[in-house]
């Protein structure tokens, strides 16, 4: 073995011995794993936002921990139930009705046009609200108004990230490639707001800097909800 192959492969041991031990983890732990995971992955995509999107000089603590609270709650506790319980169950009947090709975007259907309208922005709004001190009617309202930009941005990235996800990604590299595209989404998004910056009157950049803020948090809950249908769909099939 050359010297070069021999630095390399001790630069990279180290994060293999972590994946293997992430990987043996989850399968012994899946919910516990799954949880801590959520709240570390949304906890940063704030720290992210605040810093980098929304360029301030320290992060707001107070608010990082409401997206951490919601990331435990709902994106791991609630999404767990959710994909790992009550999604398998309705597996079986999908895959009878549509076919196991188009059991996967049936249950990205599901996610995307259901679950998110219907629970996760309405949740996500409230909690937002109740740590703002608003009225439950504003922040239900507010979800009303901006819901087809929301979705917009969503569905933009994740339903052909998914198509891709569901069609040539090997089962065991899909967590790692939505988490990929995650990162991805922040990325552009920071890159939007800096043009942005220098083209739209300051009450636009305010707005937008909320849109990217949410929007960072969308993708975080993406990349977990797509891992689970992900291993639904392949489980039934």
């Amino acid at each position: 073995m050359s010297s070069l192959a021999r630095l390399g492969r001790a630069l990279t041991l180290p994060f293999v011995r972590a994946g293997t031990a992430y990987n043996n983890a989850a399968k012994k732990w899946p919910g516990s794993v799954g949880i801590i995971t959520t709240v570390a992955k949304t906890s940063a995509a704030d720290a992210f936002a605040q810093t980098i999107v929304e360029g301030k000089d320290t992060i707001d603590w107070n608010r990082n921990a409401m997206f951490s609270i919601f990331g435990f709650a709902y994106l791991g506790c609630w999404q767990y139930v959710l994909y790992a319980k009550l999604f398998p169950k309705i597996t079986p009947t999908i895959t009878a009705t549509v076919g196991k090709v188009a059991t996967a975007p049936a249950l990205v259907f599901l996610d995307q046009c259901i679950h998110h309208p219907l629970m996760y922005f309405p949740a996500f709004y409230l909690l937002r609200g109740a740590m703002e001190g608003r009225d439950p009617r504003y922040s239900l309202e507010k979800c009303k108004n901006e819901m087809w930009e929301n979705l917009k941005a969503l569905w933009a990235v994740w339903v052909p990230a998914q198509l891709v996800n569901f069609s040539v990604v090997p089962l065991h590299l899909r967590v790692p490639f939505v988490a990929g595209i995650s990162f991805l989404w922040c990325v552009i998004l920071s890159v939007l707001r800096g043009a942005l910056e220098q083209h739209v009157p300051q009450s636009h950049k305010e707005h937008a800097a909320a849109v990217a803020a949410a929007g960072v948090t969308v993708a975080a809950a993406a990349a977990t909800t797509a891992a689970a249908a992900t291993a639904t769909a392949v489980a039934a099939s």
